[in-house]
This record gives C-alpha cells, sequence and structure tokens, in this order.
C-alpha cells in the first residue's frame, strides 16, 4: 500500500452534465498523489466518454466498467482497486474544493476516518444550505470523509448490494466497528442537489428494505434509533 497516495472512487452513472466539473475538481486537488477509480455503472448517455477522456490526459485516472448493477456494486467494484494508505468517495454529480484531500489527511491524525461537512448547491451553482458535523452520528453519506484504507480491509467493509440507500448502512457498519473518528471544521465537499438522481426521489418500498436492514445491524440501539429518526425526517421532505 502507498504510503500518502488517497484512492477516490466515483461510481458513475448517467451524470454527463456534471462529471466534467466533479473530475476536474478531483484533478486539480492541492495534494497530487491520487488513484482515482472511475467506475462506470452501464451509462447510456456521454460519461463513459467523458471518463475516458481524463484517464487519455491523466495517468492517475482509471475508469471500470461494469453493466448497471447500482452504486452498492460499483463501490465494491472499486474497493477492489485501491491501492492508497487513505480513500474517500466522491458521486459523479458533486464536486470538492481543491485543498479538500490535503486538508483531511493533515486532519486524519490516529483516527481511522476524518468526517466534515458539505455544501448543498443547486445546479446552476447557488449555495442552498450548509452543514458541519455537530456529532460523529450525524452523516450518513460515506463521502465527506477521508478513510484510513486498512480499517476498511481489516474489517471487510462493503457496501449492500441490490438496494437503494446503500450508503446509510455502510456508515452503521462502520460505526459498528467503533472506528476512532475526527471531527473537522471545514466544508469542503459541494453536494449537488440533483432532483433527477436515485436519492432524490421517494422510494417506499427501498425505504422498508432500508429500516429492515437497519434493524439487523449489530451497532448500539440508540445510533440506530437516532439513524432511523433523522431518515424519516429526511422522507418526509422528499
Amino acid at each position: 500500500m502507498n504510503l500518502r497516495l488517497c484512492s477516490i472512487i466515483v461510481p458513475i452513472y448517467n451524470t454527463a452534465p456534471f462529471l466534467a466539473q466533479c473530475l476536474t475538481s478531483i484533478k486539480m486537488q492541492t495534494h497530487q498523489d491520487l488513484q482515482v477509480i472511475l467506475i462506470d455503472d452501464g451509462s447510456t448517455d456521454e460519461s463513459s466518454a467523458i471518463a475516458q477522456s481524463f484517464v487519455d490526459a491523466d495517468t492517475r485516472f482509471l475508469l471500470i466498467h461494469q453493466a448497471n448493477q447500482g452504486q452498492g456494486v460499483a463501490r465494491n467494484n472499486g474497493l477492489e482497486k485501491v491501492k492508497g494508505e487513505y480513500l474517500t468517495f466522491v458521486d459523479a454529480d458533486d464536486y470538492l474544493e481543491v485543498d479538500f484531500i490535503e486538508k483531511h489527511i493533515i486532519a486524519i491524525g490516529a483516527a481511522e476516518y476524518v468526517q466534515s461537512g458539505y455544501r448543498r448547491v443547486s445546479i446552476e451553482g447557488k449555495v442552498l444550505q450548509e452543514k458541519l458535523p455537530i456529532h460523529r452520528y450525524q452523516f450518513t453519506s460515506p463521502c465527506m470523509r477521508l478513510y484510513r484504507t486498512s480499517w476498511i480491509k481489516e474489517h471487510q467493509l462493503q457496501f449492500p448490494e441490490g438496494m437503494i440507500y446503500e450508503d446509510v448502512v455502510f456508515s452503521l457498519q462502520l460505526w459498528s466497528t467503533e472506528p476512532h473518528i475526527q471531527m473537522m471544521n471545514y466544508i469542503g465537499y459541494n453536494y449537488t442537489y440533483n432532483t433527477h438522481s436515485t436519492t432524490a426521489k421517494h422510494h417506499l418500498e427501498a425505504q422498508q428494505v432500508l429500516f429492515d436492514k437497519i434493524h439487523s445491524i449489530h451497532v448500539a440501539w440508540w445510533i440506530k434509533q437516532l439513524t432511523i429518526v433523522r431518515l424519516k425526517l429526511h422522507f418526509l421532505k422528499l
């Protein structure tokens, strides 16, 4: 495993309008020792061609193609290719501030991962909301974090496949390993509020699958309840 190398996993599915901005924000990071793993999940738009253009121009970028199987499978396939000491996830319709990786590597210290905040932006780039982490179990997205790859590998953490909201399950499984978490007073992740994305749509059946999955995870009861309450409030707004 390469020390100081940070691996970035980007699952891609029909995000052509946003993808160049996302990948440019990764390419321009002040911390340049990167392995960027792009997983095209069977896109039917120009996403694959855009991704390939970055691979052709920068040897740090790697493109993997798979039939459409969802973000869980895509991220797991990305995890198999990780070589870095550090690891982070970026969604293909989001983008990073240029110092995102550098600041997280500085902040992680002896922790298993460092958690920062996010900025919600409109498709036009207007800032809609900014949120910093108030407590360790506030955000269930795998993004806005930098992980020690060794911790993920040691505990064989993966994303559940064949469901949406797989990121919530991943976070609960991560917390069940009782990692040392470093909190960071910083916002460097820009989350594009895309009404056409999978998780922006209201899926009652998928929500029930998620809650059933949450109940099966061996993590502290109060963490489960906190997560469920937050999710129900979130779903009510969709």
